[in-house]
């Protein structure tokens, strides 16, 4: 899906530094948390876990977009067509079920996006706006058929050596670990 991107951006006089999210780990972010205490997330746990009255659904990207812009990326995402309406009602529900717990939710509106790659370092010689459109990504679709409470966990790399990390890859970066998922169900 992504490869085109990655071609593209590795013919650069001075290619950008992309950490690219490997398939297993790619996901919606509905509602972060943050940092919760081991406490308080086994009392979230049951308020998420019952069925959610939607229908699974399926959930069509398009587009590449950048955090925080396309002239200085720092993250790069596929930007969602249809389905953002299924995604907006999943996110009204678990706000709700988190109403009182003692968390504190994050007032931004959602903005459903699926992360593809962080850029590290963003290379040299690269007409952001124009690669990203030229490198256009259609007809990419999810099925949504449950929501998973996960917690992420950040390691660090293994050490360093000159300009680079030592280590294999893979082995540092988010580590997620399914907590409690509800499935979707038709009402």
């Amino acid at each position: 899906m992504i490869s085109a991107l990655q071609i593209k951006l590795e013919a650069a006089r001075t290619p950008p530094k992309v950490t690219w999210v490997k398939p297993p780990a790619m996901h919606v972010t509905i509602r972060f948390l943050g940092e919760v205490e081991v406490e308080e997330v086994e009392r979230i746990k049951p308020l998420l876990a019952p069925p959610i009255a939607i229908a699974p659904f399926d959930v069509q990207w398009r587009g590449i977009g950048t955090f925080p812009n396309n002239r200085h990326p720092r993250a790069l995402w596929l930007g969602v067509i249809n389905g953002a309406a299924q995604l907006a009602a999943i996110e009204a529900e678990i706000s709700k079920r988190l109403t009182g717990a003692a968390v504190e939710l994050d007032e931004r509106a959602l903005l459903p996006h699926l992360t593809l790659g962080r850029v590290k370092m963003a290379g040299a010689g690269i007409d952001w706006p124009r690669m990203l459109q030229s490198a256009e990504i259609k007809n990419a679709i999810s099925h949504i058929d449950r929501v998973t409470l996960y917690q992420s966990e950040l390691s660090r790399p293994l050490g360093r050596v000159r300009g680079g990390v030592s280590g294999v890859e893979g082995q540092y970066g988010p580590h997620y670990t399914e907590l409690v998922s509800a499935p979707l169900i038709a009402p």
